[in-house]
This record gives C-alpha cells, sequence and structure tokens, in this order.
C-alpha cells in the first residue's frame, strides 16, 4: 500500500492525530472522511468515523515512568515510525537517483557538444611536430584549416578513429603482401635465381 494511502496517513492529515489499530479496523476505515467537532469525544469520534465503538491507539508524546520495560515502550508506535521513516528515505533515495541519473544525462550531452579552441589544438600539434608522422601532420592540417573557431572533439574523435582505422587497414594490406613475398622468395630455388 502507498504510503500516502495508508488509513493512518489519512487520520493524520485529516484530524491531526497518529493512530495506529488492527489491520481489520484501519481496513474499515470510509473513502470520505467526516468532520469533526472539536468539542467531539475521541469515543464519538471512532463511532463517526469508523462506524462503531473499535479499539484505537493514539500515538503522542509520554513521559514514561523510570521502570517502564522498553519493549513496553518500542510498543508504543515505534514500528509504524520506522515504516514512516523507512518510505520517507526510499522516496528520498528514489528521487536523487533519478537526480543523478538526469545530470549524467546532461554530462553526457554537454560531452558530446565539447568544443576545443582551435589555437590550443594548433599549438598542440606544433608542440609535437618533431614526433608525429607525416600522415598524421597531414592529417591535422587539414581538420585544422576546416575549422574557423573551435574544434568540436566528438567530431575530431570520429575522424581520428577513421583515420587510425584507414591507417591500420593499410598496415595490415602490406603486411599481407609481405607475407605473400616471403612465401614465394622461400619457394624459389636459388639456383634459378
Amino acid at each position: 500500500m502507498a504510503y500516502w494511502n495508508d488509513p493512518r496517513v489519512r487520520i493524520l492529515r485529516k484530524y491531526g492525530i497518529l493512530i495506529d489499530a488492527e489491520p481489520e479496523v484501519l481496513d474499515s476505515l470510509p473513502g470520505k472522511l467526516p468532520p469533526v467537532d472539536g468539542d467531539m469525544t475521541f469515543n464519538k469520534w471512532k463511532l463517526s468515523v469508523f462506524g462503531e465503538a473499535v479499539d484505537v491507539g493514539i500515538f503522542s508524546l509520554e513521559w514514561p515512568y523510570g521502570n517502564t520495560k522498553m519493549k513496553t515502550l518500542s510498543g508504543w508506535g515505534g514500528e509504524y515510525v520506522k515504516e514512516v521513516l523507512n518510505h520517507q528515505t526510499k522516496l528520498t533515495r528514489q528521487r536523487k537517483q533519478e537526480e543523478l541519473e538526469a545530470l549524467q544525462l546532461e554530462l553526457a550531452e554537454a560531452a558530446g557538444q565539447a568544443h576545443v579552441p582551435k589555437g590550443l589544438l594548433e599549438e598542440q600539434v606544433d608542440d609535437l611536430e618533431d614526433t608525429l608522422q607525416p600522415s598524421v601532420k597531414e592529417f591535422f592540417a587539414r581538420e585544422l584549416k576546416n575549422v574557423e573557431d573551435d574544434v568540436s572533439v566528438q567530431q575530431l574523435l570520429q575522424k581520428m578513429l577513421l583515420f587510425m582505422n584507414s591507417a591500420a587497414a593499410g598496415f595490415a594490406q602490406c603486411q599481407q603482401q609481405v607475407e605473400t613475398l616471403q612465401k614465394r622468395l622461400d619457394g624459389m630455388d636459388p639456383d634459378e635465381g
């Protein structure tokens, strides 16, 4: 049962008292709660709300005697209060999880729209110029030539991956040709040369 549909919560909202009773008593609570007169006695209120004299306890702040046993005190509504608090904790955790997921989605979208200043990328390429292969230098020169201000990180990464894939495919093809030539050489008779 949803927390807000709990008969005890409905009574608390309508009359300002927190009650507890046997489940069958709580289940007999009508859909529409009758109004209450502030001068009404508790017995008359129970008759008005439940339609009959039922056993209903109320939770109130008590100052128990020092010799009251703890098991007695824990029965004074502690379980229901724990249920309410656990439910609130669950709702709060759910709400925070939803907020976290929304923030993660925003972050992912922002990352997809991230840009690097063209000047910064040019500086990085210039700093690495001595170590970069000519084809890599040509790649960045071509890409930077097509950009005016900022470089889209997502687009640049996609193009770099395609470039790397093309280079790897070219390398694999060259390696296969070398292996084919090596097999031919291994199969040749040295005297035929």
